[in-house]
């Protein structure tokens, strides 16, 4: 149904995007937070907006996913929980996929706005973010109540660069606690932090116990069907402020819609992108040990030797030997690169063309997130990375962050490498 109809007083519009809505009169609200007559909403793919009617109204929607139904798609308990966070510092919620976890946290965050509290919001759902680059542990410090997450803005990030935290459990952790450290040093109370639908597994039990450990969350919200949980809530420290909820039906979304919402959220990046040149020689590299080994050039010719390929670069240390090449070998050459490399240490071999569109984040000077973009050339001899970024401008880059997807032209998916691999 597309067109302009009235919404009674006490019904809910639960618009699914993509599409939009446009308040003509009346009294609406979105996830407690008013949407005034005239004002217009942009809803993503795969989302849905509940539209809460306070009194008679007339919208206008180009959604073709509608449905009204009585009262309100806020949970009671929703209400419960945002009353008691106004007095918590640190507000942590876990579930699975498709949980209603942002919605949840996006209510609270704008009843303790309206309540004159300073809240501000650690995003570490990497894969769907609602604050800042996919691959990225996003913080804002919301001003004013917000129907969606685009109203907040985003303040900084730690750059993880990849859409699962699968093998970057470190970094996740770390970042999300620096995240959480600078909203507290700022002064925000309470702070809310969401995270990744990865519960399950040993993998997904290390990160969320382990997180849990180093956040201590005052209030600890754990969304779960039915117990999935569990060994996780059984496995956190004692006395730990835990809420038990489900999940609210009407505003589930589907997998599907979660995978285009990511490309669109990429794509929405490399608008205004522009080329970078960035000497790597005296500025912060990250996520790239190899590219900061001394060259050895008698391991190189020895290579060379075996292989009939001259490696960009070749250098052992600690136990790990490395060497870059240029173009993928073939199969025989390979093995003769590993059984040279086996003889100073644990062998790898880099491929440089497997980094092209290599997805990256940048820091300033003061090691503070300014950006992201993908890599295009990596000039090994002069020490000189050339990509394209979507940076903040005025900002010097002072530092580069090598993610794990590698981006197409259009900044669209299209590979991985592995944790590790540079």
């Amino acid at each position: 149904m597309v067109g302009e109809f009235e919404l009674p007083g006490g019904f809910t519009l639960l618009v699914r995007g993509p599409g939009s809505v446009e308040v003509l009169d009346g009294d609406v609200e979105v996830f407690g937070a008013p949407l005034d007559r005239g004002s217009g909403l942009r809803i993503p793919e795969g989302r849905v907006i509940p539209l809460e009617a306070r009194k008679d109204s007339f919208v206008r929607s180009s959604a073709e996913g509608m449905e009204t139904l009585e009262g309100t798609a806020v949970p009671r308990i929703w209400e419960e929980m945002a009353e008691e966070a106004l007095d918590r510092k640190v507000v942590m919620a876990m579930g699975t996929s498709d949980m209603g976890k942002s919605s949840m946290i996006l209510y609270m965050v704008n009843r303790a706005l309206r309540a004159g509290r300073r809240p501000a919001v650690v995003d570490a759902d990497i894969g769907q973010t609602d604050i800042g680059p996919p691959g990225t542990i996003g913080l804002a410090f919301p001003q004013t109540p917000a129907p969606t997450y685009s109203g907040f803005g985003l303040s900084d990030a730690y750059f993880i660069g990849d859409k699962s935290p699968a093998g970057h459990l470190l970094p996740m952790i770390v970042g999300s606690r620096l995240m959480v450290n600078e909203a507290l040093s700022a002064g925000a109370a309470p702070v809310f932090v969401n995270t990744t639908g990865l519960v399950e597994g040993s993998v997904g039990w290390a990160l969320k116990v382990h997180k849990v450990e180093v956040l201590m969350p005052d209030m600890l919200i754990a969304v779960q069907r039915e117990a999935e949980l569990e060994p996780v809530l059984r496995s956190i420290p004692r006395g730990m402020n835990v809420k038990r909820v489900r999940p609210p039906g009407a505003l589930r979304k589907d997998r599907g819609s979660r995978i285009r919402y990511r490309v669109m959220s990429l794509a929405s990046f490399a608008e205004g992108r522009t080329r970078v040149e960035v000497g790597l020689n005296g500025i912060r590299v990250v996520n790239a040990r190899t590219l900061l080994m001394a060259d050895d050039g008698i391991l190189k010719r020895k290579l060379e030797a075996a292989t009939g390929a001259r490696p960009e670069l070749a250098g052992a240390s600690y136990g790990e030997a490395v060497a870059i090449f240029r173009e993928r070998l073939d199969q025989r050459s390979f093995a003769y690169a590993l059984a040279v490399l086996k003889d100073a240490g644990e062998a790898r071999i880099v491929t440089m063309d497997r980094l092209r569109g290599l997805y990256l984040g940048f820091l300033d000077r003061h090691d503070r997130f300014i950006g992201v973009g993908r890599l295009l050339e990596l000039d090994l001899r002069t020490g000189v990375l050339r990509g394209e970024a979507k940076i903040s401008a005025g900002n010097e880059i002072g530092g580069v962050v090598f993610g794990s997807l590698i981006l197409d032209d259009d900044w669209q998916e299209m590979d991985s490498i592995r944790p590790g691999y540079l």
